[in-house]
C-alpha cells in the first residue's frame, strides 16, 4: 500500500509522518511525503521579486523534506515531493491521484489538547470529500521504535451500512497484517430534562440497543472472511467519553469509522457520531469512504 503524508516542518508534520511510517511498515508499503507551497505569481516582475520568492519557497520546502528524510531513514521505501498549488487541498489531491496512493495521513491542529484529535482547516476539507481513507493522529503522537501496529478497532452499528465499513476495515487488516475488532458504542447520555418516560425507560431502550448491537456484530462476523479473524466488543457509558474509556486500548491500535450515509458514495463524509468517536479517541483514527453496496 502507498501512504501520502501531508507534511509540514512542525510537530504536526512529525506526528503524521510517525503514523504514516507505522502504516507503511505494517504492510510492507511505501511513503510519499509531500510539502505544498503557495503558487507564485505567473508573470515576472521588473525587480525579479517573483523569482526570489519562488526560490525562498523551494528552499523552505527542501529543508522541511530533509527533516522528514532524517525521521524516516531507510526503514521503508519513501519519496519526498514539494508541489506548488493554489490551495493545500488541491495540491495534495493532485499528488494522491498522480501517485495512486491508498490513504492520506494528517496530524492534528496545533490548538488540540495533547493526546486528542482535532482537525484543522485543511484536514476538515478532506473529511467531507476525500475519495480515499483519511488517517488522523493525536497531538503529541510519538511511538517508540518498539511500538508496532497490531489491531484495527472498527466502529459499527446494527445499521446495514456497517457491513460495508466492516468489509473495508477487514480488507485493510489483511493488507496491513493486523487483527480486527468490531466495536459498537452504546451511550446512555442523560439530558438535564429526561423524557416523560423517565430514565428507567431510557435504560431499557439502551439495553435493547445493546442486544441488537451484539446480534448485529455476530451477523457481520459471520459474513466476513475467516482470515484475519474478527472479535467484537461493546463500549457502554453515560457519555461518549465514558463509553470510549470503558474499553481497553493499547499502543499500536487504530480506530476506524465509516462515513455517513448522507455523504456521497465513494467519498469520505464524517457524520456526527463518527466525529464524536474521533474526538474522544486517544489513538490514531481512520475515516473510511462510503462505498456502493
Amino acid at each position: 500500500m502507498k501512504f501520502l503524508v501531508g507534511y509540514s516542518a512542525d510537530s504536526g508534520g512529525a506526528e503524521a509522518l510517525a503514523f504514516g511510517l507505522q502504516l507503511a511498515q505494517a504492510g510492507g508499503g511505501s511513503l510519499t511525503v509531500c510539502t505544498i507551497v503557495p503558487e507564485t505569481w505567473g508573470h515576472p516582475s521588473m525587480g525579479r521579486v517573483d523569482v526570489e520568492y519562488a526560490r525562498f519557497l523551494d528552499q523552505h520546502a527542501q529543508k522541511a523534506l530533509e527533516k522528514a528524510r532524517a525521521q524516516v531513514g531507510d526503514r521503508v521505501p519513501a519519496q519526498y515531493l514539494s508541489r506548488a498549488a493554489s490551495a493545500v487541498r488541491e495540491g495534495l489531491l493532485a499528488v494522491a491521484e498522480q501517485e495512486a496512493v491508498d490513504c492520506i495521513v494528517f496530524g492534528s491542529a496545533r490548538n488540540t489538547p495533547r493526546g486528542r484529535i482535532r482537525e484543522g482547516s485543511v484536514t476538515s476539507s478532506f473529511l467531507y470529500s476525500a475519495p480515499i481513507p483519511i488517517a488522523l493522529t493525536p497531538r503529541g503522537y510519538a511511538p517508540d521504535a518498539e511500538t508496532h501496529l497490531w489491531r484495527i478497532t472498527c466502529a459499527v452499528s446494527p445499521a446495514a451500512e456497517s457491513m460495508q465499513t466492516a468489509r473495508i476495515a477487514h480488507r485493510l487488516c489483511g493488507q496491513l497484517k493486523l487483527s480486527l475488532r468490531l466495536m459498537t458504542f452504546v451511550v446512555r447520555d442523560r439530558q438535564m430534562y429526561p423524557t416523560g418516560a423517565g430514565y428507567d425507560a431510557e435504560n431499557l431502550v439502551a439495553n435493547q440497543w445493546r442486544t441488537q448491537a451484539t446480534e448485529g456484530q455476530s451477523k457481520i462476523i459471520a459474513e466476513l472472511p475467516p482470515d484475519p479473524p474478527a472479535t467484537a466488543g461493546i463500549a457502554d457509558g453515560k457519555s461518549w467519553k465514558a463509553a470510549f474509556e470503558s474499553m481497553p486500548w493499547r499502543n499500536g491500535e487504530i480506530i476506524a469509522v465509516g462515513s455517513s450515509h448522507l455523504g456521497p458514495v465513494l467519498r469520505v463524509f464524517l457524520g456526527s457520531n463518527a466525529a464524536k468517536i474521533v474526538h474522544q479517541a486517544t489513538i490514531p483514527c481512520l475515516i473510511l469512504p462510503r462505498h456502493a453496496d
